[in-house]
Order: C-alpha cells, then sequence, then structure tokens
C-alpha cells in the first residue's frame, strides 16, 4: 500500500486551519500522487473538486456548472459566467456560518489557457462573498507553473498564498511496497519507476522483478509499454527532435558535442530542446563541485533525470522492432537482463549520496560539512564529496553496484580521480552491494580513513 506523505498533509491541514481567505498552488508530474493527497485532505471537509480536462472556457463551465447543479446548487443556466459559478458555490449557505469552503480544481492549467483570465475572476470574486474560503489548484505541468505561471496570470499571481510542489517518494517508501525484495532488486526496482507511486501500481509486489518487467512493460498490449512516450509527448510538440536528443541520452551520449555528432541538429538547436527537456524534468545538467583540479572536470554534462524514462530509452525506443519480433521472455533475457545492475548503478549512487547528507547533518561525519556535491571527473565519479567552512577538511564516498563484491580495481580507480581532483579527504567511505574483495579488507585494516560500508549496514 502507498504511504501517505504525512508532511504534505499537515501542510495543507495547517492552511486550512487558519483563519481568512488562501489560494495554493499544488503541482507536480503526472503520477506522482497528487490527486491521492488532495483527496486524503479533503476528508471531513466541505469540498468542491472539479477536474478540468482539455477544452473550451465554455466547455469548462458547462461541466463545472452541471457538477454544482448535481450537488445541489442553483445555477441560473447551463452555461453560467465564473462570477456566477464562483459567486454561487462560495455564497452557499454563508449565513449559516457553514465551515470553511474549500474548491479544488485539478489540472487548473486548462483553465487558464481557455480563459486568461481565470486566475484574475478566481482571486476577486470568491473574496466578495466569502469570509472563509481555500482554493487548491493542482497542476502535472511542472514546467508551465515554474517558468510561466507568474507571467500569465499577471496580477493575480498576487493572491497566491503559496506553492507545494509534491516531490517523488522516498526509496524507504517504494522498500515498503516492495518489502519481498531482495535490497538489490529493490534499488533496481526504485531506478526503472523511480519515487512516483503513479508507476508502482503496475508492478505486482508478489511477482519477481523479471516478472513484473515481462508482464506490465514488455509486453505490447501492457499499460507501461507506451509510457515512455507518453511522458514525453504529453509535453513537447516535434516529438522526433526530442527522441533524437533522448535517444543518444539513454545511449550515453551526455555532452553537447556528442548528441551534436549523432543528431547533426545544431548546437544551438540541441541547447535549446534541452532546456525544454530540463523544464519538464526530463533532463538534468550535472555540476560537479569546485574543486582545485577543476581542469580534470567533465564539464556540460546531461544525463535523463526521469528513471522510467532512461529506462525507457535504454532498452525498448532502440529496440522496438526486436521487441515487436521476440516474446518479453527472450527480449528480456538478450537485452536487459545483463544490464540492469549497470542501470541501476546511478540510483545507488544518488542513494549513497542521500546516506551521507543524512550522516551530515546528524554531526556522523569527521567534519562539519559547509559544502556537498558530486565531482565528474575525467578519471572516475565521486559519489559524494564535502568540505568544511575553510576547505580544510573533506570527506569523499564512492559506491559500486555493478558488482557483488568490490574490486580492488575500483578502490585504484577511486584514488586517482582523488588525486585528479587534488583533494585528500579526512575520511574516505566505500559502499558495495554484498562486500569486498580481501585486499581492501586487508587496507581498511591498516588505514584507518578508509570506511566500508555494505548494503545490509544502512539499507533497510
Amino acid at each position: 500500500m502507498i504511504p501517505l506523505r504525512e508532511n504534505e498533509l499537515q501542510y495543507l491541514n495547517q492552511i486550512y486551519a487558519g483563519q481568512g481567505q488562501s489560494l495554493l498552488i499544488l503541482y507536480g508530474q503526472k503520477g506522482i500522487g497528487k490527486t491521492r493527497l488532495i483527496l486524503d485532505f479533503a476528508k471531513g471537509k466541505e469540498v468542491f473538486y472539479f477536474h478540468a480536462g482539455e477544452g473550451s472556457d465554455r466547455q469548462h463551465r458547462y461541466l463545472m456548472a452541471a457538477q454544482l447543479t448535481s450537488e445541489g446548487f442553483s445555477m441560473e443556466s447551463d452555461y453560467p459566467s465564473w462570477e456566477e459559478i464562483l459567486g454561487g458555490y462560495f455564497s452557499a449557505g454563508q449565513e449559516g456560518g457553514m465551515e470553511k469552503k474549500v474548491l479544488i480544481i485539478d489540472e487548473f492549467d486548462s483553465l487558464i489557457r481557455s480563459d486568461s483570465d481565470f486566475m484574475e475572476m478566481l482571486s476577486t470574486i470568491p473574496a466578495r462573498v466569502c469570509m472563509q474560503y481555500m482554493i487548491v489548484l493542482c497542476s502535472s505541468e511542472v514546467g508551465f507553473v515554474e517558468n510561466q505561471l507568474v507571467s500569465k496570470i499577471g496580477k493575480a499571481a498576487f493572491s497566491i498564498s503559496g506553492f507545494l510542489k509534491v516531490r517523488p517518494l522516498s526509496f524507504d517508501a517504494l522498500s515498503g511496497v516492495f518489502s519481498n525484495y531482495s535490497k538489490v532488486e529493490k534499488v533496481i526496482t526504485y531506478s526503472i519507476l523511480g519515487g512516483v507511486p503513479g508507476l508502482w501500481k503496475y508492478f505486482d509486489p508478489a511477482l519477481s522483478l523479471k516478472q513484473n518487467l515481462t508482464t506490465h512493460l514488455l509486453d505490447p498490449g501492457c499499460s507501461l509499454y507506451d509510457e515512455g512516450s507518453r511522458i514525453v509527448m504529453d509535453h513537447v510538440r516535434e516529438g522526433g527532435v526530442y527522441y533524437s536528443i533522448l535517444s543518444a541520452l539513454g545511449e550515453g551520449r551526455d555532452k553537447l558535442g556528442d548528441i551534436y555528432d549523432h543528431t547533426e541538429f545544431s548546437r544551438a538547436k540541441i541547447s535549446v530542446y534541452l532546456k525544454n527537456l530540463m523544464e519538464i524534468e526530463a533532463v538534468e545538467k550535472v555540476f560537479s563541485i569546485d574543486v582545485r583540479g577543476r581542469d580534470t572536470q567533465r564539464k556540460g554534462i546531461y544525463r535523463i533525470s526521469n528513471p522510467f524514462l532512461r529506462f525507457w530509452f535504454r532498452f525498448l525506443y532502440p529496440h522496438m522492432s526486436q521487441l515487436a519480433l521476440k516474446s518479453p521472455d527472450a527480449f528480456y533475457e538478450q537485452y536487459i537482463k545483463g544490464e540492469l545492475e549497470r542501470f541501476a548503478a546511478p540510483a545507488f549512487s544518488q542513494l549513497v549520496f542521500e546516506y551521507m547528507q543524512s550522516l551530515a547533518l546528524a554531526d556522523e561525519l569527521d567534519i562539519d560539512v559547509e559544502e556537498e556535491g558530486v565531482f565528474d571527473g575525467k578519471d572516475g565519479y565521486i559519489d559524494y564529496l564535502a568540505f568544511d567552512e575553510h576547505r580544510m577538511g573533506a570527506v569523499a564516498a564512492f559506491a559500486c553496484f555493478e558488482m557483488p563484491y568490490m574490486p580492488y580495481e575500483v578502490y585504484e580507480r577511486a584514488l586517482l580521480t582523488l588525486a585528479g581532483a587534488k583533494v585528500k579527504p579526512d575520511r574516505i567511505y566505500l559502499f558495495a552491494r554484498d562486500g569486498f574483495d580481501e585486499k581492501i579488507s586487508l587496507e581498511a585494516k591498516m588505514k584507518d580513513e578508509l570506511e566500508l560500508i555494505c548494503m545490509e549496514d544502512w539499507m533497510e
């Protein structure tokens, strides 16, 4: 069962408990759990919920008026104005001193696109007739809310009380849902589905990871088969350009020049499209923490940040012909099985980063952390690097997920990466799945600054 979002629910209830009027923007990517959150919040309150699908302004008014009429509110016509709709809902029962009214409009960006004055009406009409109300406007268009909303609605933006971004659930939440999976299977599942509960529901915790992939993702008739395409096409036009760029990134072509060589689009065009992909949280630019050895740093690195998109463009999109010709089991064995650990390594790296952050917050590292980040170097990758205030002390962490036991060669490469970055850490943490080879274990006994951590030591 998907856990409740206790912190977000508490925040909504705090706003509801306050006196007066409030207008909140609640947003997050599709499937992240916004609707579940607002419906949990709505329990026991006087709430009117309206989902604004695609349509004209007249169609939206017609549908909302019909819903209000079905719930006992009086409308003078089938196509009332927004003033009649909003005024009618918020004024009803006010003389009786009813509890605070709550209006929830899901995918409200559709209303703004069909009527640019909608937000101004929403910010003025209810206040004229109701002393106590709360309006929650929800959207799956993250890029629109963060980059276009304020300029689109103008002065009406001053009426917004706050923004609440619903973020992906944690690995621990997924671990609780897939409690029968091994730790390795949980990490791999998290690397594919991320923290999006709308995707988790398609996987059956009673089935093995392979069974879930072959049944619910690789079968042409299943729900997730075209999910990667939907995620892209829900937000962009000119799908061919975006598909080409995402395909390049899925194959590991992570620099602008590499994408240019693959697509032959101009660098200016690629930059614009990458910016658009970053706005919808499909792609991110990797920034390394600043070090003295910055000449060894890889700069201008891009990667697919949406876990499901990364899986889809790594395994499904480039092999659509084979996927149509082969059975899901045969496709899994040939194209996916041997690559899953390597594919999941970045997710494991992120989990290591978050664990190190938790140690820093709990003051359990050897330094008082002032700066922290990652370092993507020409000689290797530092999964966590932190400095104290004056950069007199440092802590580094390296993760290895591709193999059950970390070989000594990985440790040697870590030392080479640190040397290239010109960093001499007070302590080096090595994270492995099941353990370390004998040579590393012996080295750790002789070097106090070397800390070895297996998944059993820190993962639930």
